[in-house]
């Protein structure tokens, strides 16, 4: 009876951390799992990645002809390189349109971090031409991922990860470094990283909320210069104003003379005889 008492009276304390626990348990399975933010590949990861280019209706080239079939519907858009970043040995350097959006500017911001270009090895490929240890799950036939080279440079491997891991916080892609071979592989989520570039464009370009009118600039008022000659009118020199007529040399002597023999007449009839 005693024995029968003691197992009651223990049976009767344990049961509040009984129930605790199964509370405890009960609200972190109601809560909703948060991804963890982690450079870890894991098949979660693939799943999450896979079912985004599901849901975003992404067509999964099959051939090298089905990936030419999507650039020429313009889902895919060429990856051009450029000052920040540069492609090495990529096969096919098509992606979707957010992808780009993203390469040009992250490495924009890496090239400003550590002062060097960032190097893309991979964009789509087709189910076909995957190497051999590609996740079956794997979004590079949609066009969704992209890879990168990793630094040999410490400091930007660091200012690398630690940006995927601020984006990967964001929710707006899924960034694994895998070892074999040795790579940055990011799924980039079309949606979020389009909302996510849009939050986060300079102010100088968003569209105003009421716009104005702009209007030019006046310029600095200039001489005004001559006018142009017309199409198919030879330029022609302007024509010379005539001078005025300056008189003759011959024609002043002569007045000269007609003067003085006039004086000299008159003097001689003033003084003549009488």
């Amino acid at each position: 009876m005693a024995r029968s008492t003691i197992r009651q009276k223990m049976a009767q304390a344990a049961l509040p951390a009984m129930v605790l626990a199964a509370v405890a348990v009960g609200v972190s399975m109601s809560a909703p799992a948060k991804a963890s933010v982690t450079m870890r590949g894991s098949p979660a990861s693939m799943e999450r990645q896979y079912a985004v280019a599901v849901s975003e209706d992404f067509t999964f080239a099959e051939t090298p002809a089905a990936v030419a079939d999507l650039v020429s519907k313009e889902r895919l858009v060429r990856l051009p390189g450029g000052a920040d970043y540069t492609l090495a040995k990529v096969s096919y350097p098509y992606t979707r349109p957010e992808v780009k959006a993203f390469v040009e500017d992250v490495s924009a911001e890496y090239r400003k971090g550590c002062g060097e270009q960032l190097v893309v090895t991979s964009l789509t490929r087709p189910r076909a031409e995957q190497p051999g240890n590609a996740h079956k799950l794997s979004v590079h036939p949609a066009g969704m991922a992209v890879d990168f080279r990793i630094s040999r440079n410490s400091k930007c491997q660091k200012w690398f990860e630690k940006a995927l891991l601020a984006f990967e916080e964001k929710a707006v892609l899924d960034a694994t470094r895998e070892r074999n071979p040795p790579h940055y592989h990011v799924a980039v989520f079309p949606d979020a990283y389009r909302a996510f570039a849009a939050r986060n464009k300079p102010a100088e370009e968003r569209p105003s909320a009421s716009p104005t009118v702009l209007r030019p600039k006046r310029m600095p008022e200039q001489p005004s210069a001559p006018a142009a000659p017309r199409v198919g009118e030879a330029s022609r020199p302007t024509a010379a104003q005539p001078e005025a007529a300056k008189p003759s040399t011959v024609l002043v002597l002569i007045s000269s003379i007609a003067l003085l023999f006039l004086v000299g007449w008159r003097i001689a009839k003033h003084h003549g005889p009488g």
